[in-house]
């Protein structure tokens, strides 16, 4: 079996055989096999364990090691305080107090599946790994539906694998407890003013991104929406180290992407590739990496995203979504059968017990739909396609910072809509009203909804063909 760069698998049981490209290290009682490639996003020191790409807004010179450094003589609550306002993709082990705590990123954004019967731990970027150790391991739940197992389906953190939770974001892991504690949110958000909020998070983002450039020139998409432009925007400071580009997708989306991008780009006199692309004559790497939820149409991507833009991050602006609504607008009472909807679900007890276990753990005053996609979609889709992509590139989202995603949730939920982003549209003002004039997505979908929403019928609209189970998400 072979590793690919960014999956790992760790456990309490010694690890001696070394898959093809694989790397076994040996810390505290922990076994850690990592590719070869990534030795210097494996940091085991002291009472810490650390794996993946870590970066600090408050502090953007520092690496990896000196992130982790900053955090080893902090007690648990301030540990999770730092971990809050990290953005990147990672997972960090802490040894304190007799007990062992797992924590990852902001979104689930390297992925991980724990397994824990008996005194057998293993945790893994790939289910696969975890079961390549012992088929029984691949014992899937009783009444499972057909479909879960066939589409590899995730529900929140329910695999299809009886013995296998996918950790998703918000939660920590304790070994020896064999439980999973939710830690965010601590308390009810407070609504904060919007240019408060909106000075915030820009100068946030900007720090992140000179955090990123800092270590490897960035390539960074620009297109005719919110996430791209406001990334845009952040980056300017550090502009010498980004290349812009537009993927020329032959669409309508497509071509208002390409378009939009080169108004944008052009008020700064800043260069833009427009790169044409056919996926059928792309060759993804020969080799056959171990994806669980593989994509070939992503590997395509991901290696057309090589050709262009070998050893820099890409960056890209998935996890914004969590902050902009995406759902909206829906009623405002959803019945488990309605998220089943939602999450493009059939209507069984499996899907709906699954749903249920999630809801008995939400907390405070974050909106469910906020919620669904934060902790189901954001790992579930955004993760899975981190794994395929990472393969080949290092692709990152600066929105992936629980503070900032906290900051942003902050705000009244109505100047967070996904079309009319009043939160945004004040960032981009604070660098350029320019910005802020250019049209955000002008599709032919997008004027439609504009006309319902000056007539006020658009959440009917939407309540209608939700309750038919016509609506697309």
């Amino acid at each position: 079996m072979e590793i690919s760069p960014f999956q790992y698998l760790i456990s309490n049981k010694k690890i001696d055989f070394s898959m093809t490209n694989g790397q076994i290290f040996y810390h505290k009682n922990l076994s850690v096999q990592i590719h070869k490639s990534n030795s210097r996003h494996l940091i085991c020191k002291e009472e810490i364990i650390f794996f993946g790409e870590v970066f600090d807004f408050e502090n953007p010179q520092y690496t990896n090691a000196e992130i982790v450094n900053s955090i080893i003589n902090l007690n648990l609550e301030k540990k999770i305080e730092k971990l809050n306002k990290l953005t990147g993709f990672f997972i960090f082990i802490f040894f304190e107090d007799g007990k062992t705590y797992i924590f990852n990123d902001a979104a689930g954004q390297l992925e991980a599946y724990i397994y824990h019967q008996n005194d057998e731990f293993y945790i893994s970027a790939q289910p696969d790994f975890i079961i390549s150790a012992d088929k029984k391991k691949s014992t899937y739940h009783e009444s499972i539906p057909q479909y879960i197992i066939d589409r590899k389906i995730n529900i929140f953190s329910k695999t299809p694998f009886k013995y296998i939770n996918k950790f998703i974001p918000n939660f920590y892991y304790t070994i020896e407890d064999k439980k999973y504690t939710r830690y965010y949110p601590t308390s009810d958000l407070s609504t904060l003013d919007d240019d408060i909020v909106a000075k915030e998070a820009l100068s946030i983002l900007e720090s992140s991104i000179e955090s990123m450039a800092n270590r490897q020139e960035l390539a960074l998409a620009v297109t005719a929406g919110w996430d791209s432009r406001i990334l845009f925007a952040a980056s300017l400071k550090n502009s010498d180290k980004v290349r812009y580009f537009v993927l020329n997708h032959k669409t309508e989306n497509g071509k208002q992407d390409a378009k939009i991008a080169g108004d944008i780009v052009n008020l700064f006199s800043k260069n833009l590739e427009v790169i044409d692309y056919d996926l059928s004559k792309i060759n993804s790497k020969e080799n056959n990496p171990v994806i669980w939820k593989n994509e070939p149409k992503s590997h395509k991507m991901a290696s057309l995203m090589n050709m262009h833009f070998p050893n820099r991050y890409l960056i890209n602006g998935n996890i914004s979504e969590v902050a902009r609504n995406f759902y909206d607008p829906l009623p405002n009472k959803l019945s488990l059968s309605d998220i089943c909807f939602i999450l493009g679900l059939k209507d069984g007890e499996y899907e709906k017990n699954a749903i249920k276990k999630w809801i008995e753990t939400m907390t405070h005053n974050i909106h469910i739909l906020d919620y669904i996609y934060w902790e189901h979609k954001m790992p579930n889709w955004a993760g899975a396609s981190k794994s395929v992509s990472n393969v080949q590139n290092i692709v990152i989202s600066p929105f992936n910072n629980r503070y900032l995603l906290n900051l942003l949730l902050s705000t009244k939920r109505r100047n967070r809509d996904k079309f009319y982003h009043k939160i945004y549209e004040l960032i981009l003002k604070n660098i350029d009203e320019r910005l802020a004039g250019i049209p955000i997505n002008p599709t032919k979908k997008h004027q439609q909804i504009t006309v319902m929403k000056k007539l006020g019928i658009y959440p009917f609209y939407r309540a209608l063909f939700f309750k038919l189970r016509k609506l697309k998400f």
